[in-house]
């Protein structure tokens, strides 16, 4: 068993890894269309490009933490290295110069990006990793995804709340400028918890990797089947999720006719329900096990999602709120039961093949993680561009 301090000090760490794959799907179409005046068809495959430059890095990252000996242990390391990359990255994203040329400015945003997702990697892969070595218990797992699951909670009320704010009173040029450095200055102080919280956790070194190169053993990660259906799942459901939250400011825009009292709305109401939300789904997680549970919370997500399109200008604000708080309710069961069921396979291959590989499962699922989170704002910055989407 952990401790309170170890657990929460680890899922801290959540609140910026959060911000940072939340500012991409929420923001970042929209900031590049209307503020960087970048083709809305250009944005998407911008993002989309930039994402699978992930295809190596990730499993390359996981590969290099299952190796690394240090007195800090085998991720930590990289979890204080990537704390100060990812602010720097963050804040240079949304403070970008004035470029004449739409070219340039194009080529710019995606060198933004390279750096972006390069330093969300050395944080995230070792990170996602350390679950499966912190603990062997399967509820230990459940209850630490929960804690995880608060902080990003905290991370979308900044993003919501905090960005909506920032647009609605500075601006969208220099909101956006202000919200690299204020949502930056969070993720870097949570970053850093989760590190120096994380020293007195349990490392279970149990055994050395083989010597077989990080793609020969990718290729044997396909043997475990219960990791490969996972991974499956997750990636129908985050582009999904990605390319609905792409289109959220554009719908509150020009459906809803409420610009950021959406955001905010969404930002109080979220909350409001993950909150509420935690101890159900992790009680039931435990009481009638992981996977009919996941199943439970993906349907019910699904059937409030539709509920979408009965939604116009006219719609009452309570309606709103409700599905809002739906919606919260739901994502927090998928979040609860999917955090905790990857670190679970995990497990499996260790059990199965007595080597530990948690670093290339991390970084396999982080690749897939930021693809599906790429592959959204294409599908939903191509169907822009395809209706004749002016940006600016």
């Amino acid at each position: 068993r952990l401790t309170f301090r170890q657990k929460l000090g680890w899922a801290v760490g959540a609140h910026g890894t959060s911000t940072m794959i939340g500012v991409l799907v929420t923001y970042l179409l929209i900031y590049m269309t209307d503020v960087l005046g970048i083709a809305a068809g250009v944005a998407g495959a911008i993002i989309f490009s930039a994402r699978m430059y992930d295809l190596v890095t990730d499993p390359l990252m996981g590969y290099i933490s299952d190796r690394t000996k240090t007195r800090w242990g085998r991720r930590r390391p990289y979890l204080l290295l990537g704390s100060f990359v990812c602010f720097i990255a963050f804040v240079a994203l949304f403070n970008v110069p004035d470029i004449d040329s739409d070219t340039g400015m194009a080529f710019y945003a995606a060198l933004l990006l390279v750096l972006f997702t390069t330093a969300y990697t050395i944080f995230n892969v070792p990170y996602l990793a350390m679950p499966a070595e912190m603990t062997d218990s399967y509820n230990e797992r459940t209850s630490m995804m929960g804690y995880r699951v608060v902080f990003f909670t905290t991370a979308n009320l900044g993003l919501f709340l905090g960005g909506a704010l920032l647009l609605k009173t500075y601006g969208p040029e220099q909101g956006y400028a202000m919200m690299g450095w204020i949502l930056g200055g969070f993720l870097l102080v949570s970053m850093l918890v989760a590190f120096y919280a994380t020293g007195s956790a349990p490392r279970h070194d149990r055994s050395e990797v083989s010597h077989l190169s990080v793609w020969q053993q990718i290729a044997l990660v396909a043997d475990n089947k219960p990791f490969m259906i996972f991974l499956s799942v997750k990636l129908c459901q985050l582009i999904a999720q990605a390319s609905s939250q792409a289109a959220l400011i554009f719908f509150g825009i020009y459906v809803l006719q409420r610009s950021e009292e959406l955001l905010l709305s969404f930002g109080t109401y979220f909350t409001v329900s993950t909150f509420v939300a935690i101890p159900l789904w992790t009680w039931a997680g435990k009481r009638f096990g992981k996977k009919p549970v996941y199943m439970t919370a993906a349907i019910l997500y699904a059937i409030v999602m539709s509920s979408w399109m009965l939604s116009d200008s006219s719609e009452a604000q309570w309606i709103v709120n409700a599905r809002i708080f739906g919606i919260g309710v739901a994502v927090t069961g998928i979040l609860v039961m999917g955090f905790s069921i990857l670190p679970d396979t995990m497990e499996y291959d260790r059990r199965r093949t007595g080597l530990n590989r948690e670093g290339i499962y991390a970084g396999l699922y982080s690749t897939m993680e930021k693809a599906a989170s790429g592959f959204g704002p294409l599908l939903f910055g191509t169907y822009l561009g395809s209706m004749g989407y002016v940006s600016t």
